[in-house]
């Protein structure tokens, strides 16, 4: 973990795979060898920093970070497009969600691809579960792929 330069606090590592997958062309070069982190506050432009302090923004990026969005759409799951507002209408439509369901059985395909479409360079699962416990107002969602706390259905 580094400290962010905005601010200040500590991002996760993010794999280069990862930015090289979603830093725009132009911005490519600043990418070089360094150690690269996420920064996951919503009030924040910046999206990832180095350990050496420089920094990616948002508009440096080839998507939009539904993290970093206060406008719909807010994709919560960048491999299958699902939103925080189309995970919110079928809870309000059905009183439940499938969308841990359908992730799980597309990981187990083999369809997922975190590291490159996900800002965070890792699974979804965790986002959309909070996404899904404070739409449902439950405290408690289903580990639907099987995965214990703090494990990503991506990793097994």
């Amino acid at each position: 973990m580094c400290p962010g330069p905005v601010s200040g606090r500590p991002g996760k590592r993010v794999g280069r795979v990862t930015l090289q997958s979603l830093v725009r062309e132009s911005c490519l070069r600043s990418i070089g060898e360094k150690q690269w982190f996420y920064c996951d506050r919503p009030d924040c432009d910046v999206v990832y920093f180095s350990s050496e302090q420089d920094t990616i923004s948002k508009g440096e990026l080839t998507i939009r970070v539904g993290a970093k969005e206060s406008l719909a759409p807010q994709t919560v799951c960048y491999c299958f497009d699902h939103t925080v507002q189309s995970i919110e209408a079928e809870i309000e439509r059905t009183g439940k969600s499938t969308v841990l369901d359908s992730i799980a059985a597309s990981v187990k395909a083999g369809e997922c691809s975190c590291e490159h479409r996900n800002p965070k360079g890792a699974c979804c699962l965790g986002d959309v579960r909070r996404v899904i416990d404070r739409a449902s107002e439950q405290g408690d969602s289903p580990q639907a792929c099987g995965a214990t706390e703090g494990e990503d259905c991506c990793d097994q």
